[in-house]
């Protein structure tokens, strides 16, 4: 690595370089070139001469286009700073304002002195993040958070253009294929298609695959079709995505060996001039933490779309592959959406004391359009859409009488409920939302709420829900709370009754996978359990492999410091009984596979990691019902369970009784 003195030389003979970077180039070549020089600088402890300038960071741009960041005005520049940091671990140059926010920071990720993250800020928060994770210079990954989203892109040449998506929610996916037929790219689009392979790992019957894949060949020449017809103006904007609700596709259905989420009839609101019109894009599938595309996607009056795939009887057999798109939004229509465009765009750049009577604005205008819908299923999904909205902003504290507004609503609805013009659930759904807002928004939010008091009544409260409405629709949610709260308030009994609910009269919701997982690990005890998976640094693995010894389980995750602190005491126990035989293993529960390696250079614990994609909803973790971490298990030697309610601190005790207590492991203590 070049010593300080070294990179201090390197970018004062760069510097001119640097200044003469013209604002033409395209961000990737920006990128290359002005990282180059903050590569080759040694990442030293304080600020001194091997500092790069605030000028010269601020030259960075983000591969990506559309990144939401800060940059500062011309007068404050030199008011700004950059100095080391650390960071989780890693070292960091930050770049801060005048008054103290994080502007930029470009980090070394896996310690090796040189910067491998270069991450973007808004209003102090990272908003987007270039990563290069095979450390050759060049980023190849892509990650936007905060109100950016939670897209999650992989460039495997390294060419700038995204080739595939590891997170991208159905929204973002909308978004996407609106922005690839606007500029005619035809590898945007692709990068949301289904591959074969992917096809293959859905887990169809072969019958079923094939269908699919004749879908999604289609849909490529579909997306070029509408490209060529122009129908989309070079300034036509993404406005809104709707479609309804996502449903779970069981195993077993069709000869399908797993379960599968999907999006039917899925559509992105478009600004097409002065028009807002529907781009149908038909179904999408969810896989792993992204969603893809099967269909191409369709514009206009008169265009026809793809039918449903998964939700139709004949499960896409016989019968027209395409069905009429409905009539397009009204005059009126168009005018509320336009309306509800300009709001959005307010509340995003809003001061926080204008943000309330603006989500009060967009309330209304969600009602509005609602009440304009000729069909009653647009208008429930608008009216959801509408809960969905003020519960969040009350949730966020950027609508203090949202609470107010849903009680309002809900006396209207149920008037109109009463007269058999809106159907009970749709008040259901609404009065759900409303409790959810008042209990999170309102009730927890107060600084002086004696949280003992407010738990028991919100599970009162529930409890009251769920029997009222025992089949509504949030049914499945309610009981996961209620079994989720009596777990945390240490009454296993009451929350295997709720899991165990969960299961009886909501069994193909997708929390029924996880409240089996629970129901195994809240009545555990004296019974052997499984666990296999595949090891972080190789090789299968099978808690069958360790019988004859005590093994501690760990769930965890890097995000969680008692999981962290728990590291010190589990390597302690490790050194001190691993030749009575003692194991540990891990079971890592984060979303970023990149996060744990990174965590387990540094840390370098001496036991077997397993990890699957998808953090709290993988495999591992639905398996025994794992909500929250950390989580330890104490296994016998005979594969029995003695605890799956242990703290770190209790561990060397429960190992004492379980060594003298075993002849196994005392035969092995004599040796």
């Amino acid at each position: 690595m070049p010593s300080r003195r070294t990179g201090a030389k390197f970018q004062e003979k760069n510097r001119d370089v640097i200044e003469m970077i013209p604002n033409s180039l395209c961000p990737r070549t920006l990128l290359g070139l002005c990282c180059l020089a903050l590569c080759c600088l040694a990442l030293p402890p304080n600020a001194d001469a091997a500092s790069p300038s605030v000028a010269d960071a601020l030259k960075l741009k983000p591969v990506q286009k559309g990144v939401l960041l800060e940059n500062p005005a011309a007068s404050d520049l030199k008011k700004c700073t950059i100095k080391p940091e650390k960071n989780n671990g890693a070292t960091a140059w930050v770049v801060r304002s005048p008054e103290g926010n994080v502007l930029r920071k470009f980090s070394d990720a896996d310690g090796d002195n040189v910067v491998d993250t270069w991450s973007y800020f808004r209003d102090g928060l990272e908003t987007y993040r270039d990563i290069d994770a095979n450390h050759n210079g060049k980023a190849d990954q892509h990650r936007w958070f905060h109100n950016a989203g939670a897209r999650w892109g992989v460039d495997r040449n390294e060419d700038g253009v995204i080739d595939a998506w590891k997170l991208i929610s159905p929204e973002e996916v909308a978004e996407e294929v609106v922005e690839a037929v606007r500029n005619g790219d035809s590898a945007r689009f692709g990068a949301l298609l289904l591959t074969p392979r992917e096809i293959a790992a859905i887990g169809l019957s072969k019958s079923q695959a094939d269908r699919l894949a004749k879908r999604a060949q289609a849909a490529s020449k579909t997306f070029k079709q509408l490209v060529a017809a122009g129908t989309l103006q070079k300034d036509s904007e993404f406005s809104d995505f709707g479609g309804l609700k996502p449903g779970l596709v069981p195993a077993g259905t069709r000869g399908s060996t797993k379960d599968l989420m999907v999006y039917e009839s899925v559509w992105a609101m478009v600004k097409n001039g002065e028009q807002h019109q529907q781009m149908q894009l038909g179904t999408m599938v969810q896989l792993g933490g992204s969603w893809k595309l099967i269909d191409g996607p369709s514009l206009g009056n008169t265009q026809e779309v793809a039918s449903g795939f998964f939700f139709n009887s004949e499960g896409g057999v016989g019968g027209s592959s395409l069905a009429t798109l409905g009539t397009p939004p009204t005059e009126k229509m168009q005018g509320v959406l336009a309306d509800l465009e300009k709001i959005d765009r307010q509340i995003t750049s809003a001061a926080s004391d204008k943000k309330p009577a603006l989500n009060h604005q967009r309330a209304d205008l969600l009602l509005k359009l609602a009440n304009l819908m000729a069909k009653p299923s647009e208008r429930d999904q608008w009216l959801h859409q509408l809960a969905d909205m003020v519960s969040a902003a009350v949730q966020e504290g950027s609508f203090p009488k949202g609470v107010e507004y849903l009680k309002g609503l809900e006396g209207k609805l149920a008037k109109q409920v009463e007269a058999g013009t809106i159907p009970e659930n749709v008040l259901i759904y609404l009065k759900f939302h409303r409790m959810l807002s008042e209990y999170y928004g309102v009730t927890l939010a107060d600084p002086e709420v004696d949280y003992a008091k407010a738990q028991a009544k919100w599970m009162k409260d529930l409890e009251a829900f769920v029997e009222e409405h025992p089949r509504s629709e949030n049914g499945a949610e309610v009981l996961r709370q209620l079994a989720m709260g009596s777990e945390m308030s240490g009454d296993s009994e009451t929350a295997v009754k709720w899991y165990r609910r969960i299961l009886k009269d909501h069994p193909d919701n997708v929390s029924s996978e996880m409240a089996q997982g629970a129901v195994i690990r809240l009545t555990n005890k004296g019974k052997a359990i499984g666990l296999q998976g595949t090891a972080v640094r190789g090789g299968k693995f099978n808690l069958k492999q360790l019988r004859g010894k005590a093994v501690v389980i760990q769930y965890w995750t890097t995000s969680s410091e008692i999981c962290i602190a728990d590291h010190a005491v589990l390597k302690d126990l490790y050194a001190k009984h691993r030749g009575r035989g003692l194991e540990i293993v891990g079971v890592n529960l984060d979303y970023s596979r990149q996060d744990l390696l990174l965590y387990l250079k540094s840390s370098k614990l001496p036991w077997k990691q397993l990890y699957e994609k998808g953090g709290f909803d993988s495999r591992l973790a639905t398996e025994m019902g794992i909500v929250t971490v950390p989580l330890l298990v104490l296994v016998d030697p005979e594969g029995k369970v003695v605890s799956s309610d242990l703290q770190a601190a209790e561990l060397e005790t429960e190992l004492k009784k379980l060594f003298s207590g075993s002849k196994a492991l005392a035969k092995r203590a004599r040796r």
